[in-house]
Order: C-alpha cells, then structure tokens, then sequence
C-alpha cells in the first residue's frame, strides 16, 4: 500500500507538473496517426482494386481467338465463382444505304460481373446504370452511331444477316478499353443471337472472353487451375495486368501511403523513445527513495 501511495502521489505531481500531459497527449497523437494512416492505405488498395477489376469486367478475364472450353466454367462453378462469355469483333452495321464501323460485343444475361453498364434514353441524355443486358433482337449502340446513321430509339439495324432494333443507348461499358476493337463507337448485343448474325466465319477476327468472379480464396485457386491448364493462345488477365497505366497509379499510391505510414511509425519510435527518457529518471528517483525508506 506504501508503494502505491508512493506511485499515485509522484503521478499527481507530473500531472500538475505538466510534462506527463504532453507526453500522454503526444502518444495519443501518434497512435491515432498510426491507425489513420494504416485505415485510409488499407479503404484507397481496396478502392483502387475495385475500379480496376471493372476494367475487365470480373476479378479474372480469359481471353482467347477461339471458343473458350467449357472444362474451365465447370471448373469455376465447382469454387462458386461466377462466371459470363463475352465476344468481341469489328463489324459494319447498316441503316438503309448508310453503314458504320461498329465494335460489336456480344455478351451474356449476368454480364458484367464487376461494375455496371450505363446506358440513357436518347443521345448525349442522363444516363443511369442497370444490371440487364440486350434482350434477343435488341442493340444497344453507341450515340455516334445514332448520330452517324441519323437513327432514333426504335429503329432497326442490320448487323450481318439478321435486323436488330435498337433499344437504349450505351453510355459505357467496365471494359469497354480493354483492346483494339473498342476504338471504334460501341454496340451490344445478346450473346444467343450472334449465331444468327452469320458474322464469325473461319478467318474472322474475333476475340472470346470468359469473365470470372467469386471470392478471393476461390479467385486464386481458379487463377492456379488456369495457369496449369489454359492452351498458349489463350491469355489470363487479372487486376494487376488490366493496364500499365493503372499498375503504375496503384504503384505511386502504395509508395505514398507506405512512406506516411513510415512517418507514423517513426514518429510513434520517436516518442517512445521520449516515454523512456521520461520515464527512466523517474523510475530512478523512486527506486533510490524506496531503498532510503527501507533502510530507515
């Protein structure tokens, strides 16, 4: 009981003194810091990673000149993933007599799987996302496109041998730059009515796109499984290969937010260390008065 008297009277006085206050106050300042600094790095990777797996639409994109084998859906629905088929070529659509390039996509009923696709009810209008694709016998185009073909919401295109009638127009797409055929106005398509188009023909510059999304455990069990057995034509995308310039803004920010969270930590080094300093003579002034009163 001496003992803690001894310790709460000398806690008093460095109260009142003022130093143990600035102390105290100094390592709330860099613990709050630290903890700020290690919250906003851990909500910006997970921003950052988030906007860039809608650069391709899902948290992994298979992307291939051929059909993609079934084995690797069977295989993504066995982790619970999911999983959607897109194709993408350049094509000529017509209105009458006038015609236009166009990148023709087309994909399935839960596409995207990341992101959203935007589209408005007239061109240049306000657009707003929705998590529907083409019905069988729709377009979506690009508002070039409509303004190119002099087109309005409700007419029909051809697209290969088939006439489709265009029904809303594309605003954007998640990956909507994630090759050469996209420089060219856009237009989306169901995937079950490209058979009937007649456009992919032996020769034809295609590219077939699996889409897969799930859990990260699962995610990286499935990216292993296609690294051992995806074919040399076919290319496996992930986050960190989705663009150079998006690798090098995760990169400056992870340097950025790493260097601050140095800062904290020296800064939370540099007042421990002022802890010892304070605390040691302090600690030596009562050992030499507790061994005083003992041999009193």
């Amino acid at each position: 009981m001496r003992a803690l008297r001894f310790a709460l009277r000398n806690l008093w006085r460095d109260l009142k003194s003022g130093e143990l206050s600035v102390l105290l106050l100094a390592l709330l300042v860099a613990v709050l810091s630290l903890t700020a600094v290690g919250f906003f790095t851990s909500r910006i990777t997970q921003g950052v990673r988030a906007q860039a797996m809608e650069v391709l639409a899902g948290d992994l994109r298979l992307e291939a000149p051929t059909p993609i084998p079934a084995k690797y859906f069977d295989e993504a629905r066995k982790l619970g993933l999911s999983s959607a088929r897109v194709v993408s070529f350049p094509t000529a659509i017509f209105s009458g007599e006038l015609s236009q390039l166009a990148a023709l996509n087309a994909v399935t009923a839960n596409y995207p799987l990341r992101g959203h696709l935007r589209i408005a009810d007239a061109p240049f209008g306000v657009p707003r996302t929705t998590d529907h694709v083409p019905g069988r016998g729709e377009v979506w185009i690009d508002a070039r496109i409509i303004a190119q073909l002099k087109l309005e919401l409700g007419a029909m295109l051809r697209i290969g041998e088939s006439s489709f009638r265009v029904t809303e127009v594309l605003d954007y797409r998640p990956d909507q730059g994630t090759g050469f055929v996209n420089l060219a106005p856009a237009a989306l398509l169901n995937y079950d009515d490209i058979a009937a188009t007649q456009l992919i023909q032996p020769g034809s510059r295609a590219t077939y796109a699996a889409l897969f999304a799930g859990p990260p455990a699962a995610v990286a069990d499935f990216r292993e499984f296609l690294g051992k057995t995806k074919a040399p034509g076919e290319r496996l995308r992930d986050v960190e290969e989705s663009s150079r310039q998006l690798n090098s803004a995760i990169d400056r920010a992870s340097r950025f937010l790493n260097l601050a969270s140095l800062a904290s930590v020296l800064l939370a080094s540099s007042l421990a260390l002022l802890a010892l300093a304070f605390a040691l003579p302090q600690l030596i002034r009562m050992t030499r008065k507790a061994m005083k009163a003992r041999t009193a």
